[in-house]
């Protein structure tokens, strides 16, 4: 939990989590001195000791509810900052590490890790694990003798139980479970999408399928697991019964006056309390601790370097120098030169796996190159500071992600200020005829797709970037948006960059990168 990585959300939070373990601490306390009361009680009866068993769980209560606040206030806290850091973290990666990162897999960082650390609730953990435990079992032993340890024997076996066999098997078959619990929940997801949109390709069989197989291989392995530890697991909690630990309490100090045995029969429960806890407890650290793992793992991840240049040269030039770039130790891109002419539109093409989409990812800054530069006026890509990047290049990538907001909305977040009007006249040099206050989520994939191509005639940035920009069209609305495209770029200084596979599309181009593997160097035409 203190990796130096996970340090920057947690630190604000060691104040508050300090005062709120030792209120939970002094609760714990508290509530032992009433429980000390209520035995005087029972050898002299006055209503002193009342009062004073009343105080202190009044007392006790209170500490419990300052510890509970401050250590959820500070959970919080923590989650929030946490949940920043890794937005922040995740929006700087690189495109090749982003794509390793499955959707499961992010959700459960984004959602489930973090709130799986929020509840692990170690204050209130460490009071009842170690210190009313000790307290407890520090007064058997003064007024019995080592004798009255005797009755801490059935708490211990079973906590042996927990602390040893449950671990063991959770290391054993923990990876499968949470393989199994992620592959039903895919399933399940990938079938409820299927409702809505497989159906319409005939696929919606494969998807129930999928569930069914997964929904069997869940059950299946649950029925194993349960079966391993299902015996054992029985005695323990019989062990923990009270009546099992008060048997052992009575034979031990039914001889001594009525105060020592009433004290002896409250305390032997110190290991028993604890115990009946450490299933959920040792689950909660054992999963914090896991999530904490991967948490830190992936703010380990380097990000895209980001310089402090504030401002380059109005006339901006886009090149790539010497450029290499391997995946997966295949090189996609061998030492390429190119420079985009200004005031026109640029075609990249090349069959399948040439590197067109990972050259355009490395012009808009989001992959590094292992070798050569991208620049940017002369000037190194990576220099700049990101905000600057991001004003002087567009990236359009492919497919049709929209925001779940309205058409309005996502526009908008190429031009700010832009007013209605501005923003149907994008829509329809983009040919797309849909209303502004319309869902984007429920648009076609077509739709989704010019909606995304209209934020570039919106946006003020001299680069423009795209990524199969009319791969979801039909022949003549594809022609259309590209000849409205190369316009823009004539018309208002742009430097426009596509990759595409239509050669009838690149055609309308002003000039054409072709990409024929890694030993070919590319040629423009």
């Amino acid at each position: 939990m203190t990796d130096s990585s996970l340090a920057p959300a947690l630190k604000p939070a060691f104040p508050k989590l300090f005062a709120g373990t030792l209120a939970a601490v002094f609760s714990g306390l508290a509530i032992l001195t009433a429980l000390w009361g209520m035995i005087q009680l029972i050898g002299y009866l006055s209503s002193y000791w009342v009062i004073f068993s009343a105080v202190f769980w009044i007392v006790g209560a209170a500490l419990a509810a300052l510890a509970s606040w401050l250590v959820h206030d500070a959970e919080a806290g923590f989650s929030a900052r946490l949940r920043r850091q890794i937005a922040h973290h995740l929006i700087r990666l690189p495109t090749t590490t982003l794509s390793k990162q499955g959707d499961q897999s992010l959700k459960r960082l984004v959602s489930d890790d973090i709130a799986t650390l929020h509840h692990m609730d170690l204050p209130s953990e460490i009071a009842i694990f170690t210190v009313i435990p000790l307290v407890s079992i520090a007064l058997l032993v003064v007024l019995v003798g080592p004798m009255a340890l005797w009755v801490l024997l059935p708490g211990a076996i079973a906590s042996l139980y927990y602390l040893i066999i449950v671990p063991h098997v959770s290391k054993r078959d923990g990876a499968a479970r949470m393989q199994v619990m992620l592959d039903i929940i895919g399933s399940a997801d990938d079938y409820a999408r299927g409702i809505r949109d497989n159906r319409i390709y005939g696929q919606q069989s494969g998807a129930l399928t999928a569930y069914t197989q997964s929904a069997q291989n869940f059950t299946q392995n649950m029925v194993s697991w349960v079966s391993k530890v299902a015996t054992l697991a029985a005695v323990a909690t019989a062990l923990l019964q009270a009546a099992a630990t008060f048997a052992i309490a009575y034979l031990v100090a039914y001889q001594y006056d009525s105060m020592t045995l009433a004290a002896t029969l409250f305390f032997s429960l110190a290991i028993v309390t604890p115990s009946l806890r450490l299933g959920h407890g040792l689950d909660y650290v054992a999963a914090g601790r896991a999530a904490a793992s991967r948490l830190s793992a992936f703010l380990k991840e380097p990000v895209l370097s980001s310089g402090n240049l504030q401002q380059i040269e109005q006339d901006v030039t886009l090149e790539i120098v010497n450029a290499s770039f391997t995946i997966e130790n295949q090189k996609v891109l061998d030492r390429l030169s190119y420079s985009f002419p200004k005031n026109s539109m640029t075609a990249i093409t090349g069959p399948s796996g040439v590197g067109k989409t990972t050259l355009l990812r490395a012009l808009a800054g989001f992959a590094v190159l292992q070798e050569g530069v991208v620049q940017l006026a002369k000037t190194d890509i990576l220099q700049l500071h990101e905000k600057l990047r991001h004003e002087k290049v567009l990236f359009i990538p492919q497919g049709g992600d929209v925001l779940p907001a309205t058409v309005r909305e996502n526009l908008s977040l190429s031009a700010v200020n832009a007013n209605d009007e501005q923003l149907e006249q994008a829509l329809l040099k983009a040919q797309l005829k849909v209303d502004l206050n319309a869902d984007a989520t429920l648009l076609s994939g077509g739709e989704k797709q010019r909606l995304g191509i209209a934020r570039a005639f919106l946006s003020s940035a001299p680069i423009i970037l795209l990524d199969e920009p009319t791969s979801a069209l039909d022949q003549t609305n594809a022609t259309k948006i590209i000849l409205e495209l190369s316009d823009l770029a004539k018309n208002q200084n742009k430097t426009i960059v596509m990759v595409t596979h239509d050669l009838v599309l690149a055609a309308h181009a002003d000039s054409r990168l072709v990409l024929n593997g890694p030993t070919d160097l590319g040629k423009s035409l």
